[in-house]
Parts: structure tokens; C-alpha cells; sequence
């Protein structure tokens, strides 16, 4: 059972509202989107596919429409949604929150009607590395509700009261969210009371007599073709109506419509509609299911987050917890919609419970020990299976039973676990995974470094003996497989930790990565402004590529959020001096300022190295200036075609792509950038060049 510092920690946790307001469509067909947290906002345009929009209008004015795939329906709203003027003002407002101690919510405010029909709760963005944000209690992900006072949560001294109700034919749906229930009613934490085949009046018989906290309908809801939402209670009620037998439910604070049972794949926006009319300033909260769950899902997401509830989690938090569930046992977890009325957070405040009904003293060992299992499988990540992952043999068990063992299965094997204040903030780039292994003994910081050419049958056990380094250091410093055999005249970047041998070193910056593995680096020297920069980023983007960016000390400190979107989005970040000047003509102190201080900057910034990657400014260097970047740790890196070269070097590479493999393409933050970039990548793709970071095309 929760303490009591434990529930005032929660209801003292501040919260950080990240409110993204989309729509409605202009008279020229341009859709904005405004992004706003504590007094800073950014403006941006949503841009979707035709036949997206057209799902949501269809499902709108036509009913239920299949889903096709909901994993690609996520990951083109979150490259719609996530233009980098928003991301960047999120990263920046998230990372805000961590060092503040506060929970981050991302609050969705559709103004279109048709885009609201679409499912933005299955949002994504990354493909390897997938981010999304309903499954992640950092960034919990809520619609906003219409604009009413705020109802401060209601104090919760007896169990959660749930009212579960369940119109002709879906009774089966109401025993499986009793048996999913059964631990919290065990525990004393839920009181459960269940109308089957519930009329109008039998509905408001029992609103009346059982006071709930939580109404759970499981019950058909229609969009007629006049556009009237009528739910199925034995006879079809109009929404206004059902609003009117809420209205006299005192201590309701959330409503859940789970619509009919289904397998998932249609877009059901009626349970939607319905739920966002429902909110008023008597009731805060409503989850409504996109799509038709089946039974034991639904009673799945449903026990885990009422539950949650009980506890005294935030309403936010709990429907996190509930996805995650379901994102266990299916796919089906960015059904569930929660919308909440403004600074609407906890549902409830939770009282020290009365004499006549003490909690036990002593609680047996083995609950203790699955809530703590519990909460740690939350922290790794166990609980957040997103698309294309492959299945533990546990979930291919529970995928394989029928719906009743497997909520129970769930049920079981994950008691609730309540989701803690301080969470660590994690990059939206970010996927959660399992935990580590422990970690082995930390190096020492390096005496040093050098920069090595590796010879023909060299290891890199061998290189760290004679050079006075670690294996595993040189691997991670490289990005390199520590199990991969050492490609000959490679240029490494070598910490030393030790007295070793002299390093057969660099003279010249390197040309070319790997002539043997078709990739090509796509590099960006980036000094000027940010505009270009967030334009490159996007056209990347859109053909998921990831490249390397050399930038300035400078423009880092000019452009802090745009340097933190180049790493958000999973790209390389390099040092390209601190000022921009001529190598030649500073000196050995300035050149190793002007590495020092830029490395400083980009790690405070970014928290990201920019070792081992660096571009002399103009191209211009000496031996010696070679020789004084290695001794900071830096191989420097010259170029296969400059801007005004690429298209004709472009040429050359359609001719004879085997040529071309390991070029290095540099280009610059310019308008003109951004436009060519798409061709560029099409072109070397069609002859079966890959555009890739630098650290994948020198492998």
C-alpha cells in the first residue's frame, strides 16, 4: 500500500504543461500548429498526407473505418506533429522539467474535426530507435478537454468506487473486468458494483445508490448519419441525455466508454465524440477506446489504470500504465484516449483509511516482492513493447492464450505498481530497454591521446597494449564493434591511460571511409545560422537519414536549442572549432583552445562528445596542425565534393557507384542545402549507395 509520503509527494509534484494546439484548416488549406510551455511558444504547419486526412473525415461522417496499419499512422503524425520548432521546445521544456523535479504532460488540442478522428495517441517517430510518447510516463500524453474551472481532486478515504456498466449482450465484458479487478477488490482497494443488461433507469438507479468514483460503459456508442451520438443502454439514448444522468453523480470524476467489442482494426471516433461532450465542471477525466478492444483487453488497460487510481496516481499516469499493458499482450495499446479538463492532474487524494477497516500490519513477503519487480520491469521498460520488436517467449505465451487467460496472465504476473514522482528524463529519441548489466569498473580519465593507423591483422587488444590504452575505450571512443576485425589504414582515436609506444599517426586529414561497404557520408559544416539548420534536419527526415554535423563553439552557444535538436534526432555531432579561423595561422595553443573550448560547450549543451570527428575550418591545415588535433583526441576529416562539386561528382558516381563508395559529401547550413538534399539521397540510393553518418561509412 502507498504511504502517506509517498501520496504527499505526488500531489506536491509540480506539473509542466506542454500544450500543442493544431488547427482548424485556413481558407488556403494550411493547417498551424502552436506549441506553448511557461510563456514560450513556437508556431509551426501540419503537414499530413492526403489519405490521412481522409481517414478521419471518413470515420467522422461515414462510421467505423478499418485501420490499415496503425505503426505507420503514428510515425506520419509524429514527423507531421514534431517539426523541429516543436521538438526543440520540447526537448528544451522536458529537459527543464527533469532538473526541476516536475512531470512533463503533453497536452494535444485538436481544432480540426477530422484530424481529431485520427489516432494520435499511436504517435511515433524513429524507426530504429522509436520514441513514443503515450508509453512513456516522462512525456504522458493527454487531449485537452473544453476549458472549465478547476475541480481540485476529490479526497479518497473509502476504496475506489467503480460502477461498471454493460448494455444487452456485452455482460461477458463486465465478468472479464471483474476478474481483472479481483486483486485491488481483494486488497481493499476497489469496490466494485456491476449493472448487467442496464437500461436508462437502471443506469440512474445505480448512480444514485452507489455514489462511484469511476463509471466503466461498456456499451455501443453511434454516430448517426444526422450526426446525433446515441449510446446503446437497451434503447438508444442521445449523449445529452447521458449527460443529464451524470449530472447528479457527485463524487464521479472519471467516465470510461469503451464502446463495442472488437478486434482493434477499426477507427471507432463515436466513443471519442461522446467522451469529450461528457467533461464539465463536474467531471474532469473521460477515457473513450479509438477502436473495438476485445473484452479481456479492455479489462486489462482498464483494471491496471483504476487501480493506479486507488492508489492516488495521477489520472495521466495511470492510463500510462494501462497502455503499457496493453502494449504487452497486442498492439492495441494507443486505443485507449484520455481527456482531461485544463490543470486537471490527480483524480483524487487519498485519506488514511477508517478505524472500522485497518489495513494489515504485516503484508506477505511475496506482494512486497512483486511490486518492487513491478515497478522495476516499469523502469526498463519490459512493459513498453512497441511495434517491431520482437515478443519475449512470455508474451508469445499470453499472445497465444485465449482473451480471459490472458488478462489474467497479465493480472498476475504484473501487480500494479505505482509510477514514482522523479522519473529520469530520457530524449524522445530514446527507446526504453531492459536494464544493463553492471557496469564494469570506470577508466580513469585519459592521460591523453593520440590518433593510430591501423596495419593489416592489427586487434584492438594489440593496439591498447603497445599504446598504453583499453580495447573497450578505443571500441566506444570509435563507435566501433569491439568483436569486428580492424579494417586496414583505419584512422583511430586513441585515450591513453598509460606510458605505451608512439602511434603510427596522421599527416593529412582522411579522405574516405570504408572503398569496400557502399555508404556515403553525408557531413554539414554548420556556422551560421539555425533556420537552415532545422530545414536540413527535416529534409533528412523525411527520407530517415541520419548524417554527421560539424558546428562552431559559437553557433552552439548562439543556437543551444538547435544544437540539441541535431542529437534529438539521432545524428552525429562534430567539432568545427570554436571560432572558425585559419589552423594555420593561431598556433599550437589556439588550435588547442579552439577544440577544448568547443568540446566544453557542445558536452554542457548537448551532453554529447563531439570526439573523434573534426573539419579544419576552410579546409586549411599544416602536418603540425594535424598533428596537434590528434593530440586532442580528433581524427580530422577533408572531403570527397564540396557543394558546388556534388553534382558532378553525383555523375560520376551514377557511372561507376563502385568509386564512389566511402566519399565523404560535404555541404554547409544554406538555404540551397536543404533543397538539394532530397535528390541527392534518391540518386545515391537508386544506384545502391547508402547516405549514412561518417561513422558508419568509415566501418
Amino acid at each position: 500500500m502507498q504511504s502517506a509520503s509517498d501520496r504527499s509527494a505526488i500531489e506536491a509534484t509540480p506539473i509542466v504543461v506542454f500544450h500543442i494546439a493544431v488547427g482548424p484548416f485556413d481558407g488556403n488549406g494550411h493547417c498551424p500548429v502552436q506549441a506553448s510551455v511557461n510563456g514560450r511558444a513556437v508556431a509551426s504547419e501540419l503537414h499530413l498526407a492526403e489519405p490521412l486526412v481522409d481517414l478521419g473525415y471518413q470515420a467522422l461522417h461515414a462510421g467505423m473505418q478499418r485501420i490499415a496499419d496503425v505503426a505507420a499512422i503514428g510515425q506520419a503524425l509524429g514527423r507531421a506533429l514534431f517539426t523541429p520548432p516543436v521538438r526543440a521546445l520540447l526537448l528544451d521544456a522536458a529537459h527543464s522539467a527533469a532538473a526541476d523535479g516536475a512531470r512533463l504532460q503533453m497536452r494535444l488540442q485538436i481544432n480540426a474535426p477530422e484530424l481529431a478522428a485520427l489516432p494520435w495517441e499511436y504517435l511515433s517517430l524513429g524507426t530504429t530507435n522509436v520514441w513514443t510518447p503515450a508509453l512513456r510516463a516522462d512525456y504522458a500524453l493527454v487531449r485537452a478537454g473544453r476549458r472549465i474551472p478547476p475541480l481540485p481532486p476529490l479526497p479518497l478515504r473509502e476504496p475506489l468506487r467503480v460502477l461498471a456498466v454493460a448494455s444487452p449482450g456485452n455482460t461477458h465484458c463486465l465478468d472479464a473486468l471483474e476478474r481483472a479487478l479481483a486483486p485491488g477488490i481483494r486488497a481493499g482497494r476497489i469496490d466494485l458494483r456491476m449493472a448487467h443488461d442496464a437500461t436508462p433507469a437502471t443506469l440512474q438507479r445505480a448512480l444514485a445508490e452507489d455514489a462511484p468514483h469511476v463509471l466503466h460503459l461498456a456499451a455501443r456508442v453511434v454516430l448517426s448519419p444526422e450526426q446525433r451520438l446515441e449510446l446503446d443502454l437497451g434503447a438508444m439514448i442521445d449523449a445529452g441525455d447521458l449527460i443529464d444522468l451524470l449530472a447528479h453523480a457527485a463524487d464521479l470524476r472519471l467516465a470510461t466508454l469503451t464502446g463495442s467489442d472488437g478486434n482493434g482494426q477499426m477507427l471507432d471516433v463515436a466513443p471519442m465524440l461522446c467522451a469529450a461532450l461528457l467533461i464539465d465542471e463536474r467531471l474532469p477525466a473521460t477515457i473513450a477506446f479509438s477502436a473495438p478492444l476485445p473484452a479481456g483487453e479492455a479489462a486489462c488497460f482498464a483494471a491496471l489504470c483504476y487501480d493506479q487510481l486507488a492508489l492516488g496516481a495521477p489520472v495521466a499516469l495511470a492510463v500510462t500504465v494501462g497502455r503499457a499493458a496493453l502494449a504487452r499482450i497486442g498492439d492495441h495499446w494507443g486505443a485507449p484516449v484520455l481527456r482531461v479538463a485544463p490543470d486537471t492532474d490527480a483524480l483524487f487524494r487519498s485519506l488514511p483509511r477508517r478505524a472500522a477497516r485497518p489495513r494489515p500490519v504485516i503484508r506477505p513477503l511475496p506482494f512486497v516482492a512483486a511490486a518492487a519487480v513491478g515497478a522495476v520491469l516499469i523502469f526498463g521498460g519490459y512493459l513498453f513493447r512497441t511495434p517491431g520488436r520482437t515478443p519475449s517467449d512470455e508474451t508469445f505465451a499470453i499472445q497465444a492464450a485465449p482473451p480471459t487467460a490472458r488478462i489474467e496472465a497479465a493480472t498476475t504476473a504484473r501487480r500494479p505498481a505505482f509510477l514514482p514522482v522523479r522519473l529520469p528524463f530520457s530524449e524522445p529519441s530514446a527507446t526504453p530497454t531492459p536494464l544493463p548489466p553492471p557496469s564494469p569498473i570506470p577508466l580513469p580519465a585519459p592521460i591523453g591521446y593520440t590518433v593510430h593507423l591501423a596495419a593489416a591483422g592489427e586487434t584492438l587488444d594489440g593496439v591498447a597494449a603497445r599504446l598504453g590504452s583499453d580495447a573497450a575505450a578505443i571500441a566506444a571512443l570509435n563507435a566501433l564493434d569491439p568483436d569486428a576485425p580492424l579494417r586496414p589504414e583505419r584512422a583511430l582515436a586513441i585515450p591513453l591511460f598509460r606510458a605505451g609506444e608512439p602511434a603510427f599517426g596522421l599527416t593529412e586529414p582522411v579522405r574516405r571511409g570504408n572503398p569496400e561497404a557502399r555508404r556515403v557520408a553525408l557531413t554539414f559544416d554548420i556556422e551560421i545560422d539555425d533556420t537552415t539548420l532545422y530545414a536540413i534536419l527535416e529534409a533528412l527526415r523525411q527520407r530517415n537519414v541520419k548524417g554527421t554535423f560539424f558546428v562552431t563553439g559559437n553557433w552552439v552557444k548562439r543556437f543551444p536549442d538547435a544544437a540539441r535538436a541535431i542529437v534529438a534526432d539521432g545524428h552525429e555531432i562534430a567539432n568545427h572549432s570554436l571560432t572558425h579561423p585559419y589552423f594555420s595561422r593561431i598556433g599550437l595553443d589556439g588550435m588547442a583552445n579552439e577544440l577544448r573550448e568547443t568540446e566544453r560547450i557542445v558536452q554542457e549543451i548537448t551532453g554529447h562528445s563531439t570526439r573523434p570527428h573534426f573539419r579544419f575550418p576552410y579546409g586549411d591545415y599544416t602536418a603540425q596542425a594535424v598533428a596537434a588535433v590528434a593530440a586532442e583526441g580528433f581524427i580530422p576529416y577533408h572531403w570527397s565534393a564540396d557543394d558546388r562539386a556534388i553534382p558532378a561528382w553525383l555523375n560520376r558516381a551514377v557511372a561507376d557507384p563502385s568509386r564512389a563508395a566511402g566519399a565523404i559529401l560535404l555541404m554547409h547550413g544554406r538555404p540551397a542545402t536543404a533543397g538539394m538534399l532530397p535528390g541527392i539521397i534518391d540518386r545515391l540510393r537508386a544506384v545502391g549507395l547508402e547516405p549514412t553518418t561518417l561513422s558508419e561509412t568509415l566501418r
